[in-house]
């Protein structure tokens, strides 16, 4: 736990449950307040994903305990892979937040200290938000802290296992000119790996301002530079992932020993540093007796990753620069009878997956040594527009959300290239370069409409009854689509595929859910019983085809999920809380599967690769005079690393122990907290991460990544 979350004059520390004290009025998400935010999200304080994990149907995993870069770890919601680059929405004040692509170290590029609230939705969002390049498992929103009103200085100082060391700092300047504010606030974060040689390190810097320049217009700004460079962690195969006893602790080699076949698992040759920069704006005016709000935003990564691939047998240089750039505009508006809500999001990005260039590597002598360019691309941009409408009506007793959005989606235009070129920069390759023919393809756009509809009922002032629906999309990973044609180019081209073929063969994934719950609230307990219901069309796996002997992408499956999720707060006294969350997700294949190549998989009635049908955490909050205690136990059902369900991975129980003190108004701070973390306290091994991203069904496409072993972190928080 943060410590700053137990702020209280009355030195009471807040209720840290996994729902809110009162019933909320949201119809669809959980909010997630700044208490719980900084009490879960970790003593790496980058991950948001940390702060849901005692959610129901919540499915989080990390490499290592801190979490410093988010594209190791794994989150699923219901049973679905939550990425930000395919399913899952990550917005910051509305607008889209840094996507994770091309499995490189990009994470949050906030410090979730300067995040002040969050809303999470399960499955996908309202007409209204979610924007971003999928949302059918879901949404998050994250609300920045805005600078205070009144001067501040935060200092916060954390060590743990592996040598973690965690510096952050922020300055509220207070109201200044014309009741103008602003805060600056700086981070750093290292640690060493806990199995293998190498490290992860970050830098984080941000800064916000407030300016009221009228009583009807205002202006916030906020910007923010990440740095992360860190070794990865090497996965298992599925024969060493079930013999831990063995290979828990099996990693790349820490020292070069002359031979290629052996240091091509060099750490150093496994390795990523990404710098970010993002900006972003909230005009807002008030007009014709409603806000305008016009949210203009910025985000480039420029970075590499260098990393072993055994297919080709190198070592792979992949330099992403990436550069997004959107809006989203909206105009709210009261009537007699209704709210009423209209707005527009338009983004453009490049570059995106496949890379524009690669460079392959052979190792002599330890060293790396430039052998060809493995990729030379000239990618479009990817476009999305996106107008919507949202509806709603409030009665003392009925609320009615109904909303609409059309989607436009556009991917880019690919031209492959052939080069002679040596270890140069990307515009002197393709100065010479040559265009490859059977390495083309033109844009697609696709078109979809999504709408939503939200309906409460309040059947007693502490029964709340709900229902929802929404549709949902899913962004088509192509970048792998083009890697495996350009690598086995004559093996498609036997068997008379051609790259167009394929592409063609490309459809926007989309879902509906429905759901229904209620909110029971008593003097001092809650409950919230949910129950829904999913299905997916053209859903997007990795498919083995045998007909050309090899697994590649296609969006032609069909799966459907289904499942009961409940949260539980209970409080036999003031000082003692119990909350809970229990989860049933059913996520199957409703077909078997047919591969371009005309092959039948028989995956009917299959679960979804790394997706636990059950799910069981619970906790309890122990209080006394500024001391706390919570211990945390989570139970996660044994799942499959593969579409066909031959490789089991068994179910685990972890517990964690949190425990702390606070003061405020003392030896001249406002505030001086302590708190002592404990992870995974009874050192239990197992597999924290299944890493198969496009639910592979091939033989060893999975990776499997061991969870951390017991850690312990300490932190000093001090406010004045």
């Amino acid at each position: 736990m943060v410590a700053s979350s137990l702020i209280a004059e009355t030195i009471e520390i807040e209720q840290i449950g996994i729902i809110d004290s009162a019933i909320t009025e949201d119809m669809k998400a959980t909010v997630v307040s700044k208490e719980s935010i900084d009490n879960r999200v970790g003593p790496g304080a980058t991950n948001p994903y940390k702060a849901l994990d005692m959610l129901p149907s919540v499915h989080t995993g990390q490499a290592d305990v801190y979490g410093l870069s988010l594209d190791q770890n794994s989150f699923r919601i219901r049973g679905l892979y939550a990425d930000t680059f395919g399913r899952f929405a990550l917005t910051n004040d509305g607008v889209p937040s840094v996507v994770n692509v091309g499995q490189g170290a990009m994470g949050s590029i906030l410090d979730m200290e300067n995040i002040d609230s969050m809303s999470f939705t399960s499955g996908p969002s309202n007409a209204d938000s979610g924007f971003g390049f999928g949302n059918n498992a879901g949404s998050l929103d994250m609300k920045t802290k805005k600078a205070l009103d009144h001067f501040e200085v935060y200092m916060k100082q954390t060590f743990g296992g592996e040598s973690f060391s965690r510096t952050f700092a922020r300055v509220d300047s207070g109201k200044t000119v014309h009741g103008s504010k602003f805060f600056i606030s700086a981070s750093h974060s290292e640690v060493d790996k806990w199995r293998g040689a190498g490290m992860s390190k970050r830098d984080n810097i941000e800064a916000g301002i407030t300016v009221p320049i009228t009583d009807a217009l205002s202006v916030d700004i906020l910007a923010a530079h990440n740095d992360i460079e860190r070794n990865d962690y090497r996965g298992l195969t599925y024969a060493q992932a079930s013999d831990l006893s063995t290979y828990n602790d099996f990693d790349f080699n820490t020292q070069l020993t002359g031979s290629a076949a052996n240091d091509k698992y060099y750490y150093d040759f496994n390795k990523q540093h990404f710098k970010e920069n993002l900006i972003q704006a909230n005009i807002q005016a008030r007009l014709l007796d409603g806000l305008l709000s016009i949210k203009p935003y910025h985000i480039d990564t420029d970075g590499y990753r260098l990393g072993y691939n055994s297919s080709s047998n190198v070592v792979n240089k992949i330099d992403m620069e990436q550069e997004q750039n959107g809006v989203v505009l909206r105009y709210d508006k009261s009537f007699a009878w209704l709210d009423a809500a209209i707005g527009y999001w338009y983004q453009k990005i490049d570059t995106i997956p496949p890379p524009a260039g690669q460079k392959s590597y052979t190792i002599s002598n330890g060293h790396l040594v430039f052998s060809s360019w493995g990729m030379l691309n000239d990618i479009g941009s990817r476009e999305f527009k996106s107008p919507f409408l949202t509806l709603k009506k409030e009665t003392d007793d009925w609320k009615v959300q109904a909303g609409v959005r059309y989607l436009e989606m556009k991917l880019p235009s690919i031209q492959g290239y052939t080069t002679t070129a040596g270890d140069v920069s990307y515009d002197e390759a393709m100065a010479s370069a040559t265009i490859d023919p059977d390495l083309h393809v033109d844009a697609i756009t696709f078109k979809k409409v999504l709408p939503s509809l939200n309906l409460s009922y309040k059947l007693s002032p502490d029964v709340l009854l709900n229902a929802n629906y929404a549709k949902g999309y899913a962004n088509p990973w192509n970048g792998p689509l083009f890697s495996i044609y350009k690598s086995k180019k004559s093996v498609f081209q036997s068997a008379g595929i051609t790259l167009q073929d394929i592409w063609d063969k490309l459809k926007l994934e989309t879902s509906d859910t429905y759901d229904i719950g209620m909110k029971i609230k008593g003097e001092n307990w809650r409950v919230e019983p949910t129950l829904y219901y999913s299905k997916y069309v053209n859903k997007q796996v990795t498919v083995y085809d045998p007909v050309v002997n090899l697994n590649y992408y296609q969006s032609n499956a069909q799966a459907e999920g289904k499942g009961v999720e409940l949260g539980a707060y209970y409080e036999p006294t003031p000082d003692w809380e119990l909350f809970s969350a229990l989860s049933y997700n059913a996520l199957n294949f409703t077909q078997n599967l047919v591969t371009t190549g005309g092959a039948l998989l028989e995956i009917d009635g299959n679960q979804v690769p790394d997706a636990p049908k059950w799910l069981f955490k619970v906790g309890s909050t122990f209080k006394y005079d500024g001391f706390f205690l919570t211990p945390a136990l989570k139970y996660v059902d044994s799942r499959y690393g593969d579409i066909l369900n031959t490789q089991r991975i068994p179910s685990y129980t972890t517990m964690d122990i949190e425990c702390g003190y606070v003061r405020r108004n003392v030896a001249g701070f406002k505030e001086i907290a302590a708190t002592l973390s404990l992870q995974n306290l009874f050192d239990r091994q197992y597999i924290a991460i299944i890493k198969n991203d496009l639910d592979d069904s091939g033989t060893n496409s999975a990776s499997y990544y061991p969870g951390a072993p017991f850690t312990a972190m300490a932190s000093l928080a001090l406010k004045f």
